[in-house]
C-alpha cells in the first residue's frame, strides 16, 4: 500500500493538470441545485475562476506560514491534492468568496496566531459567504425583525426584501398568533428555511421577486392545508372588517360586539 501512494498522487496531479473533474466537465459550469419555487437552476462560477481563487488563497497562506508551509505540504503532489479538495468544494457554491471575505479570513487567521496553516475544512468555513456580505441580515437578526413587525408588514421598512418575503412565506397570521414554545420554534425553523433559500438566490445574482418559495401544497398534509386555509380566511375577514391583526382581549371583545351590532 505505501508503494501505491506515490502513483496515486501522480495520477491525481495529472487529472488536475488535464482539467478533469470527478463530477463534471471542465468546460461547463456546474448547476448548483434547484432554486426556491422550482425555478431554473443557478450555475456556479466557471472553473477558471475557481482555480484562480484557490491559487490566490494558497499564495496568501504560504506568505503567512513560511516556516511550517513545507512541513504541511511536503510535496507538490500533496499541495495539488489540497488545492483540488478546496476547488471541488468551491465549485459547488452559488457564489465565490469576494475580496472582502478573503481579507476577513486572512485577518482572522492572523489574529488566531497559529503557526500551522489551517486545514481545508477550516479554510472552507472561513471563506463561506454570509448574508451580511450581500447586504442582508443574519438569520437570527432577520427572525427578530420579522417577529417584531409581523403585525404590520406593509407599514414596516424592511432591512431587506428577503426578510419580508420569508415572513410572508411563513405566514403573518401564524407569526402573530402562535403562542406555544413548540409552535414558535417550528415557525422559526420554517422561516429560516425560507430565508436561507432567498439568501442563496441573492448570492447567485438573482433579483428577488414575489413568488411561492420553498414549500408546495403537495408537501403538506390535508390537516395542514385546512388549517392554513382557515387562518387565511380569518385574516381576510379581519382585514375587510378593519380589525387589527393584534388586539388585546378587551379590544377583541369590543370589536366582536361591534360586528354583532352591540349585542
Amino acid at each position: 500500500m505505501p508503494h501505491a501512494m506515490p502513483e496515486l498522487l501522480a495520477q491525481q496531479t495529472q487529472r488536475i493538470n488535464a482539467g478533469e473533474s470527478a463530477n463534471s466537465s471542465p468546460t461547463r459550469t456546474t448547476p448548483a441545485g434547484p432554486t426556491a419555487g422550482g425555478q431554473p437552476k443557478a450555475e456556479t462560477a466557471p472553473r477558471d475562476q475557481v482555480l484562480a481563487l484557490v491559487s490566490q488563497v494558497f499564495t496568501r497562506l504560504a506568505a503567512l506560514y513560511p516556516r511550517t508551509w513545507e512541513s504541511a505540504f511536503p510535496s507538490d503532489q500533496v499541495l495539488a491534492l489540497s488545492k483540488r479538495e478546496m476547488a471541488m468544494e468551491l465549485a459547488r457554491w452559488q457564489a465565490l468568496p469576494t475580496r472582502r471575505v478573503i481579507e476577513r479570513a486572512m485577518s482572522e487567521l492572523k489574529r488566531e496566531g497559529n503557526t500551522w496553516p489551517p486545514t481545508i475544512p477550516v479554510l472552507i468555513k472561513l471563506l463561506a459567504p454570509t448574508p451580511e456580505d450581500f447586504g442582508m441580515p443574519a438569520v437570527a437578526e432577520a427572525w427578530r425583525e420579522v417577529t417584531d413587525h409581523a403585525h404590520q408588514p406593509r407599514q414596516h421598512r424592511w432591512s431587506h426584501e428577503a426578510v419580508r418575503m420569508a415572513g410572508n412565506a411563513t405566514g403573518w397570521w401564524e407569526l402573530t398568533h402562535t403562542r406555544t414554545k413548540s409552535r414558535i420554534e417550528a415557525a422559526e425553523r420554517r422561516f429560516a428555511k425560507h430565508y436561507q433559500a432567498l439568501v442563496n438566490r441573492v448570492m447567485a445574482g438573482e433579483t428577488l421577486t414575489e413568488r411561492q418559495l420553498l414549500e408546495h401544497d403537495g408537501s403538506r398534509s390535508p390537516a395542514e392545508l385546512a388549517e392554513r386555509a382557515g387562518r387565511e380566511e380569518a385574516q381576510r375577514r379581519a382585514e375587510a372588517a378593519g380589525l387589527k391583526q393584534r388586539m388585546s382581549g378587551r379590544e377583541g371583545l369590543a370589536a366582536l360586539r361591534g360586528a354583532l351590532g352591540g349585542r
